[in-house]
């Protein structure tokens, strides 16, 4: 074991390969960071009926195109008129209730239908049949645009949904398990390819031994090194204040657990049967996790990701914005401890039978 260390952990905490790795594990955080706002922002942005002297300027621009005449006094009017109901709708949307989604849904359109009908009443009584032709034609624009705003904002997660993106598509679906195949793919391959398998087993070492022990190494390795991301992850979250971030954590840390031995030993085992155990994952996961886990039959059970699925579904930040098929639990986890155990084992028969020779491997 301590041979193991230190072929394993110790060539990685060298300080030449430091500086990378460090900067490796902030790329996704920083990502998520920048690409996220913080409430107020959003609010600024979102939670608004617009700029009612953006909309007069547009009107009054429309009205020279077209070659209308108008009063400055007829537009002062105008103005006062959108800046009252653009206040008095701001407000009622500030202190609507919290309730369901689809009843704050409903107040939204009685809103957004309230405030346009008394735009339009009120502009009617100042303006010419002209003048109120164009004005209809920019309110519909306008109200277009503030329905689209509202509507986005009123949705559960909306807000934070990039981190929710980020941390389960990229990170968890890509970023993970291909992380857990280039490092545990080359365990062995490259002691052959180097030809250094015979110093492994001057001491009588069996072959299945010895590729189970370098596997629990890298595997404990790549769990405090993942672990690590995570909460690098979370932080970026908490900083753009996500909500609800406890429970998740605790439930993405127990499922990366659980799955970092699964991808590993995948990659252990392609890493015996191929020089090119990257472009063979890369096959695998259009094959069997983005083709054969979407078929709504018994056999998406050979999908790791959709037993990952069924775990992460108990969040429900993740299960609105997913909307998953439910699963049973007991399945998914009786399949991520079996996966580890099924790949090392073919591994570890594989890798004790086979004979291999320096020139052979050399030559792949």
């Amino acid at each position: 074991m301590r041979g193991i260390w230190l072929m394993t952990w110790r060539s990685q905490l060298t300080l030449r390969h430091l500086p990378a790795q460090l900067g490796i594990l902030f790329v996704i955080p920083v990502l998520i960071y920048i690409t996220m706002v913080s409430p107020a922002t959003w609010a600024k942005r979102h939670v608004s009926m617009g700029d009612s002297d953006l909309e007069l300027n547009n009107f009054i621009g429309r009205l020279r195109r077209e070659k209308i005449p108008f009063q400055p006094g007829v537009m002062d009017n105008l103005q006062r008129i959108l800046s009252e109901a653009n206040e008095r709708s701001e407000k009622a949307w500030h202190e609507m209730p919290g309730e369901s989604a689809e009843a704050r849904r409903k107040r939204l359109d009685g809103l957004i239908d309230g405030w346009n009908k008394g735009i339009l009443t009120h502009a009617k009584a100042i303006l010419d049949d002209r003048q109120y032709e164009q004005f209809q034609t920019v309110q519909q624009r306008h109200l277009d645009n503030v329905a689209r705003r509202l509507t986005e904002v009123s949705l559960p997660w909306s807000r934070t949904e990039p981190f929710y993106h980020w941390l389960i598509d990229f990170y968890f679906f890509i970023i993970l398990p291909l992380t857990c195949v280039r490092q545990c793919g080359p365990l062995m391959r490259d002691e052959l390819q180097a030809d250094t398998l015979g110093f492994l087993i001057t001491r009588p070492v069996g072959r299945a031994r010895l590729l189970i022990v370098k596997y629990i190494s890298q595997v404990a390795w790549l769990q405090m090194v993942l672990l690590l991301e995570t909460l690098l992850l979370f932080a970026a979250g908490a900083a753009r204040q996500v909500p609800s971030l406890g429970p998740l954590l605790l439930l993405v840390l127990a499922v990366q657990i659980l799955v970092v031995p699964a991808w590993s030993a995948l990659g252990l085992l392609l890493g015996q049967l191929t020089t090119r155990y990257m472009a063979t994952a890369l096959l695998y996961g259009a094959v069997v996790e983005m083709g054969i886990g979407r078929i709504p039959t018994n056999i998406n059970t050979l999908s790791i990701i959709r037993h990952l699925q069924t775990l992460l579904s108990h969040n429900s930040a993740l299960q609105s914005i997913y909307a998953w098929p439910e699963g049973e639990t007991s399945t998914a986890l009786c399949a991520l401890v079996a996966a580890p155990v099924i790949f090392l084992g073919v591994a570890a028969l594989l890798f004790r039978m086979v004979e291999y020779h320096h020139a052979t491997e050399m030559q792949k």
